[in-house]
């Protein structure tokens, strides 16, 4: 099963990339090429996957202490959940207990493509998420406006208490204004006939 589903990388690339993106501090200074190439000791390969668990799935350093890391590792559900992510369905504990170089490269070369993947996807899913935010925020922002016009919006509908009665005086003269004019308006047409036009 040594199909070619993603790139595979030299050694100096896999030493190269373990340090930048797995290791930290003192592990990844100590690392060397003799350590994995071309015969890799299981303890650093150990060290190196227990890394990968912490960085890929958030596992905290005293979870491997709780239990038997090297069982936490390589125990089915999380083999079996992680190594066909990243397109290694071969992988047995012999590959750790007794590691061949070439098979140590392929597996290492899987779970760096995957780790490349998903720093990359991890920036787009940043990008969304900080459009998602700014669009709440702008939506928030609006939404504030719109309950303040409303608010404004019946202040300027609304008569003061200490007003009512003068509105309602001041309505009530205006309609009777309407009212003598409109009668005055009928009077004369009346009187004078001529003055209105008569549509036929």
């Amino acid at each position: 099963m040594d199909l070619l589903t993603f790139p595979r990388y030299n050694p100096n690339d896999i030493i190269t990339h373990i340090r930048n993106q797995i290791l930290t501090g003192s592990e990844a200074k100590n690392l060397s090429k003799n350590d994995l190439f071309p015969n890799p000791k299981p303890e650093v390969l150990h060290m190196i996957f227990m890394r990968t668990l912490q960085n890929v799935y958030g596992i905290r350093l005293e979870h491997f202490y709780m239990v038997l890391s090297f069982f936490f590792f390589f125990s089915p559900s999380h083999r079996e959940r992680f190594l066909p992510v990243c397109r290694i369905n071969d992988f047995q504990i012999a590959d750790v207990i007794n590691p061949k170089a070439k098979r140590t490269a392929r597996f290492l070369s899987g779970i760096l493509n995957f780790i490349h993947f998903q720093e990359s996807r991890r920036e787009i899913y940043m990008e969304f998420q900080w459009a998602y935010k700014s669009a709440l925020e702008k939506i928030q922002q609006l939404q504030t406006a719109n309950q303040e016009a409303a608010v404004k919006l019946e202040k300027l509908d609304t008569i003061p208490v200490e007003q009512k009665a003068e509105f309602k005086q001041l309505s009530d003269d205006i309609q009777e204004l309407q009212q003598v004019l409109n009668q005055d308006y009928r009077q004369k047409t009346i009187k004078r006939p001529g003055l209105v036009k008569r549509c036929p």
